[in-house]
């Protein structure tokens, strides 16, 4: 089991991953709603904070290593395809450990992939995936 602060950063349905730095984000936007009532003026409800979001890139690069210097013993391409398996996953909810060791369940609700050098002499494919998570 991965454990935050020692080998990942973040862990998403068991498995546990580094983040880029700079792009951790958790939001907690508000729901609300803007109507015109009959006499032409606006109405407005403000339901308070909604569900939280969180946003990040995860790094599935070759040879990352753990906190104390020893390799993950991943590969690039076996961290992609554990985003993709849970991505792929509907209507599931996943467990999510945050950075603070806080869980919550969440749906995956978006990934993006992205690769650095398509034409790129490494043995395997580095990637870094932009991840949205929703609160269930």
């Amino acid at each position: 089991m991965p454990t935050i602060k020692v080998d990942c950063e973040l862990v998403l349905d068991g498995t546990g991953y580094l983040v880029k730095p700079g792009t951790y984000l958790l939001e907690r936007p508000r729901v609300r709603r803007a109507t015109v009532r009959a006499d032409g003026n606006e109405s407005y409800v403000d339901l308070g904070p909604g569900k939280r979001v969180w946003r990040f890139t995860a790094l599935a690069l070759n040879d990352l290593a753990k906190y104390d210097g020893t390799p993950t013993g991943l590969t690039g391409q076996q961290y992609r395809d554990a985003l993709w398996v849970s991505y792929v996953k509907v209507a599931t909810a996943l467990s999510f450990t945050d950075p603070q060791g806080q869980t919550a369940q969440v749906h995956f609700d978006d990934l993006v992939e992205r690769v650095a050098d398509l034409h790129s002499q490494q043995v395997g494919v580095s990637y870094e995936l932009d991840v949205a998570l929703v609160e269930v």
